[in-house]
């Protein structure tokens, strides 16, 4: 048996805690995820539930297609595929269970849009909270650069159409995510809250950039992206420390650079094989992408395998796949056969119906997450370790493979290929939920709480990674403080990150842009601030520490320095507190008399 406490070393040096990031309105528009006033008896869900049902099995007998794209339904044929009845008619629906999805393009049609939805599908009406985070100082800002109304509609269907009877938080931070670090703090800000307040019971994001996206300094490439991609593991560690797990798109570019350029192209073969970030975080449930094989003459269920989705010609998008540069192999990994020899976490690390692309995948597997939620009575935690225990089980745990045959092969660029059992290219393979739910969450409760353990102890770490010039200063003496892991401002040869871009100039050649507003040096996206870090002087015993602080940095490798002058201060200990967005350091010191 794996236990859900063995973690990769490398990844086990990372680690968390902040500020609340809070909506003034937070109190009065998002309820914890335990409520559960409001939610229909069993008998009456099972109603409901089984009426939808009906009304597919309806639809089948009239010879009507349950393959229809995004935005006409889409639910049907997974309804089908992953034989959800079996759950509903037991009242295993999603009730009491809330699952937040993180959206940088707010959809202000949503609601309706929903219940059109619902009212076509046969579903119960969803139960949505939307709950936008404090405005950028410039409005325009917001869907300035890549912006769309269908993302929140599909995540919103694809949850409720797994689990018709859980909540859903719709969480919009202020700032878009397009390329590199741009929107990055803001999202990774989102995750935090909302595990730290408990706001939902699972976490879904279908944002995503290559690895290759973070590297901001031509000079320093491998460190300036390490320190950028590292800079956002506060809040994945966060959420595994509360128990909620967070689950990512694998990205639709098949092997190539998962990247937002503009409104006509996604990808950027020229970069060649890059991994996906987040998905690359051995912390966060990497999802990617298949196309169902329900049942579309039958009610019986699945008709053949399901299939990867794959590029249908060489200038189409693909599920991502990949093995990380810069996370080592989980030590959940390394005794699946197809891995040996590699040294990155590979992901994805189950796949689900991409019919619209892997923004649809990670939805629909957070909605069978909340499935075993509510199954489970409690949050799960990181569900990967599970995975790696229940993947060679096959179908007795309700992982269904993904045959052999396949590539994710797009672009140009070739990619990774199925084979029997586990490979990069579909993970474990997809699910069948009467037997997959069941089987998780047994696995969650024989390994009880280790993940959340786990990634504590890797917050600690990275929490404590602070020094100080001196531990004791004599009086009239200078001390210097240094932070270490923040989100970076600036580069280490000192040219300025470009919001939306990377850097200027740019790298040759990087991404074929010779004009336009990005390789301007003056022109940034506005409404992007990067880590907001400030610091603290506390004392601990009978002195003063009035002087305020000078925060120097974080520079291009995430570090901050504070030099403080003790003249003025009187012998005992001090604190020091060092805030940024998704992480804080304290360390203290003490001041003696005399020089």
């Amino acid at each position: 048996m794996v236990a859900r406490s063995l973690l990769a070393a490398g990844v086990a040096s990372l680690l968390l805690a902040s500020p609340l990031f809070v909506s003034p309105v937070l109190a009065s528009t998002a309820a914890p995820s335990s409520q559960t006033q409001g939610v229909p008896p069993p008998q009456e869900r099972i109603a409901a539930t089984t009426a939808t049902y009906n009304a597919i099995e309806a639809k089948i007998a009239a010879g009507q297609s349950l393959r229809l794209r995004f935005p006409d339904p889409t639910a049907s044929e997974d309804i089908i595929d992953y034989g959800l009845q079996d759950l509903w008619k037991k009242a295993i629906d999603g009730a009491g269970v809330t699952v937040a999805y993180v959206v940088t393009n707010p959809d202000p049609g949503l609601a309706a849009s929903m219940a059109s939805y619902d009212t076509a599908m046969d579903l119960p009406a969803a139960d949505i909270t939307d709950m936008a985070l404090p405005a950028p100082s410039d409005p325009s800002a917001v869907c300035q650069i890549e912006c769309s109304t269908g993302e929140d509609r599909l995540d919103a269907e694809a949850i409720h159409s797994m689990a018709p009877f859980a909540k859903i938080l719709f969480v919009h931070p202020p700032v878009p995510e397009t390329i590199g670090m741009q929107g990055w703090p803001e999202v990774a800000q989102a995750i935090k809250m909302i595990a730290d307040q408990h706001l939902a019971d699972i976490i879904t994001v279908s944002l995503g950039d290559g690895e290759s996206d973070f590297i901001d300094d031509p000079t320093n490439p491998t460190a300036a992206q390490q320190a950028a991609i590292h800079s956002l593991d506060p809040a994945f560690l966060d959420a595994a420390a509360h128990s909620v797990p967070v689950t990512f798109a694998s990205g639709d570019c098949g092997p190539t650079d998962p990247t937002v350029l503009n409104d006509t192209g996604q990808c950027t073969p020229t970069i060649g094989v890059t991994a996906g970030h987040p998905a690359d975080n051995p912390w966060v449930t990497a999802v990617g992408g298949t196309i169902p094989n329900a049942g579309l003459a039958t009610p019986a269920g699945r008709t053949a395998p399901d299939a990867l989705w794959t590029a249908p010609n060489d200038h189409s998008d693909a599920e991502s796949a990949g093995v990380s540069t810069i996370y080592p192999q989980p030590s959940w990994q390394q005794n699946i056969p197809a891995l040996r020899g590699v040294t990155g976490r590979a992901f994805p690390d189950i796949s689900m119906d991409a019919s619209d692309g892997t923004s649809q995948a990670s939805p629909t597997f957070a909605g069978i997450l909340a499935l075993a939620t509510q199954l489970h009575g409690g949050d799960l935690g990181t569900v990967n370790p599970d995975l790696a225990v229940l993947g060679p089980r096959g179908a007795a745990a309700g992982i269904v493979d993904v045959p052999a045959g396949y590539t994710d092969t797009a672009y140009g660029v070739t990619g990774f290929a199925t084979a029997n059992g586990y490979d990069i290219a579909s993970g474990w393979g997809t699910i069948y939920a009467p037997d997959f739910v069941p089987a998780l969450v047994d696995q969650v409760n024989r390994e009880s709480d280790l993940p959340s353990l786990a990634a504590r102890v890797a917050l600690d770490k990275l929490q404590s990674d602070i020094t100080a010039s001196a531990r004791t200063v004599a009086s009239g003496n200078s001390i210097t403080i240094t932070g270490n892991g923040y989100i970076p401002g600036r580069s280490p040869n000192g040219t300025t990150i470009e919001d939306g871009f990377g850097v200027f100039p740019p790298l040759p050649g990087q991404y074929g842009v010779t004009s336009g507003p990005y390789a301007d040096p003056a022109s940034t996206v506005p409404g992007q601030t990067w880590d907001d870090v400030t610091a603290t002087l506390t004392a601990l015993g009978k002195g003063s520490a009035g002087q305020p602080l000078t925060v120097n940095g974080p520079d291009g490798n995430g570090a901050v320095t504070i030099t403080i002058d003790t003249t003025a201060m009187a012998a005992g200990p001090y604190q020091v507190t060092i805030t940024g967005r998704v992480l804080t350091q304290t360390i203290t010191f003490i001041v003696t008399s005399g020089s």
